[in-house]
């Protein structure tokens, strides 16, 4: 099926080498002049790809979020571009462009868009259920639908990596959803909640009597998963025993129950995911190497929350949309302090404590709007004392000479053997480090260095004799 590109634009020489460039790509070309002279179904079969200008995009991005979008602006409109490259935006051209670049960059675009829609996207087994969708439209979760594309429909052992809340199960439905054995048996084990006695029953099942309380036998994950996919969360969780029966089971399909005698062969893909740092445990004698390495065939990190600040707007938005009326709220937008605050915020739990958070926030909230003072209190406190930081720090910086200049006289006045000298010395000392400093950015050179300084080269050859700087065509910066 054709892609189609939409391009926003009243100006016709943008127009012209945009349907050049569609053209060298066989790829369909629309064109408006306004958002508001595009299709009225434009939200049921959006385009694969927007262009607009900046002032565009804030529209675009309000009534087609899912939509991947590139900015053509003028030099003089950079910090623009770059502020709504920030909220969603794949990249910006700045104008005039050559169709051959033009062509490079919506090509580039159009594989995105077809990362961001196709392999991120798994169905629940209950049809009654929403379809949930991995978010995300930053470079970093760019990176992941292609290695998830990738790796799916291989039939290899995948590890998961990541902190704890960043979505590493919804990676491995993922990866289900696109792999062979999609229609195959999936569970899942949390290897960090099952007690270490019990691990390996639960895995690999045991026989009557096995153990105190083995009534009856059990039938292990492994064995009812053969033919399809084991998900191990927290899998560096899991006892060394176990992970040497495990061991055995990646290298020949085989275990045998808990108690038992019989030789069991199982097919099962393991896709295992740890927030923890497995070479660590390794180096800690907690993890063996040789299942480190068959587990890790192929290798997928989560990138954290705060590494993808382009999807925590997205990912709200979803959250609000998923939880307005189960929680009996009907927020429709969010007031313009609240994005920003979400954005500041560092988010230590990721995704998870994001969709806590706006459930939170969907409890107490009033009227249709988001407003600030529904974020939960931590959120809020968090943000205030970043930006007070921040401030501080602009202000620190703005005063920066002087600061350092004061740092440097406190310092001297500091040091009894100097009383009498302070002056001579201060002149000195600063005297002999910007002489060394314009010296180092000119390579040694007096003409430029003396320039720089605002004296001339007799004065320059007096001083390095003073201060015992020596030169020729570089500076002997460790005198």
């Amino acid at each position: 099926m054709t892609e189609t590109v939409l391009l926003i634009t009243d100006d016709p020489s943008i127009s012209q080498k945009v349907r050049d460039a569609c053209g060298e790509l066989e790829t369909n070309f629309e064109h408006v002049t306004s958002l508001e002279g595009a299709s009225e179904n434009l939200a049921t079969t959006p385009p694969d790809l927007i262009l607009c200008d900046y002032a565009t995009f804030e529209v675009v991005r309000d009534q087609l979020p899912r939509v991947c979008v590139l900015l053509y602006t003028e030099p003089a409109d950079s910090e623009q571009a770059i502020e709504a490259i920030k909220h969603g935006a794949l990249d910006y051209l700045v104008t005039p462009i050559e169709t051959k670049i033009l062509a490079h960059h919506i090509r580039k675009a159009l594989r995105v868009s077809r990362d961001i829609h196709v392999p991120a996207v798994y169905e629940e087994p209950d049809d009654n259920l929403a379809v949930e969708r991995i978010i995300g439209q930053s470079p970093a979760m760019r990176e992941v639908y292609k290695l998830i594309g990738r790796i799916a429909p291989r039939d290899v052992n995948v590890l998961i990596t990541g902190e704890s809340g960043t979505g590493k199960e919804l990676i491995a439905r993922a990866i289900l959803h696109h792999s062979p054995r999609k229609d195959q048996p999936f569970l899942a084990v949390n290897c960090a909640a099952i007690p270490e006695t019990l691990i390996e029953s639960e895995l690999f099942g045991h026989e009557k009597g096995a153990f105190t309380g083995a009534a009856l036998r059990r039938i292990g994950k492994f064995e009812q998963c053969d033919g399809g996919t084991l998900f191990l969360d927290e899998i560096g969780d899991i006892p060394l025993a176990t992970q040497a029966k495990l061991l055995r089971v990646l290298q020949d399909n085989s275990f045998q129950r808990l108690g038992g005698s019989e030789l069991i062969t199982s097919n099962v893909r393991i896709i295992g995911a740890t927030h923890q740092p497995l070479e660590t445990l390794i180096e800690e004698r907690r993890f063996r190497q040789d299942l480190y390495y068959r587990l890790k065939v192929t290798s997928i990190d989560v990138p954290p929350l705060r590494q993808r600040e382009v999807d925590v707007v997205l990912l709200a938005h979803q959250f609000v949309a998923r939880y307005n009326r189960s929680l009996g709220a009907d927020i429709r937008s969010f007031s313009p302090d609240v994005l920003p605050a979400l954005l500041k915020y560092p988010w230590p739990g990721n995704v998870r404590e994001l969709e806590n958070a706006i459930k939170a926030a969907l409890v107490v909230a009033r009227g249709s709007v988001m407003q600030l003072e529904f974020l939960p209190d931590h959120i809020r406190k968090s943000v205030r004392s970043r930006s007070a930081s921040e401030s501080s720090k602009k202000h620190l910086t703005t005063g920066s000479p002087a600061n350092e200049a004061r740092s440097i006289a406190e310092k001297l006045a500091s040091q009894p053997t100097l009383l009498g000298k302070l002056h001579e010395t201060a002149t000195a000392t600063v005297e002999r480090e910007i002489i060394r400093i314009c010296l180092e950015r000119t390579n040694g050179q007096l003409a430029p260095a003396a320039k720089m300084l605002g004296i001339s080269r007799t004065t320059l050859r007096k001083r390095l004799a003073q201060y015992g700087i020596r030169t020729t065509t570089s500076v002997d910066i460790h005198k």
